[in-house]
């Protein structure tokens, strides 16, 4: 699909990506420590934090995910894909989790910082659903790319094929 220029381009890529994806989750993982999961307070709070950290982990994952599709790497495009598709279900169901936590948690906000705790939980909400929508279409596109690089071959096949030819001659009087 490249020629072998963009082939070592797109190789060159994926350092880029794993850098990317792997410094702000060494961040998140190292702010995270240790994990209190029982503490509402510490679930709302790493919540913002990993959707904040999301942003750069995205972009390095969108550009695995074009790579991969256009080095032709079907099974690579695949496990993306699905990683990306699994990332946007788990932002969905802690989303759930995390508006819970914010009802339970705003009651112990005085009211002078109300505002501050509103605007900071409503930027964590949209940004979640953003990047959930992101990761959601990266999947689907993933998919798409890695099933049309397995079927192109199949429909040129086919649309080669000639079948069984006859002719007749038309001798016989009329």
């Amino acid at each position: 699909m490249t020629s072998s220029r963009g082939r070592t381009v797109l190789a060159a890529l994926l350092p880029v990506a794993l850098l990317l994806i792997m410094s702000p989750l060494a961040d998140l993982i190292a702010a995270l420590l240790p994990v209190r999961a029982s503490e509402v307070s510490w679930r709302f709070g790493a919540y913002g934090l990993l959707v904040n950290a999301l942003v750069t982990p995205i972009l390095g994952l969108s550009i695995i995910t074009v790579t991969s599709a256009l080095r032709e790497r079907r099974r690579a495009t695949v496990t993306v894909s699905a990683v990306n598709a699994l990332l946007a279900l788990l932002l969905i169901g802690g989303f759930a989790l995390f508006v819970l936590d914010y009802f339970q948690l705003r009651q112990a906000v005085g009211a002078a910082s109300r505002g501050a705790y509103d605007a900071a939980a409503f930027k964590a909400m949209i940004v979640a659903a953003l990047e959930a929508g992101v990761l959601g279409w990266l999947a689907v596109v993933g998919f798409r790319a890695a099933s049309v690089g397995s079927e192109a071959p199949q429909r040129d096949r086919r649309s080669g094929r000639v079948g069984l030819v006859v002719q007749v001659e038309d001798d016989a009087p009329r």
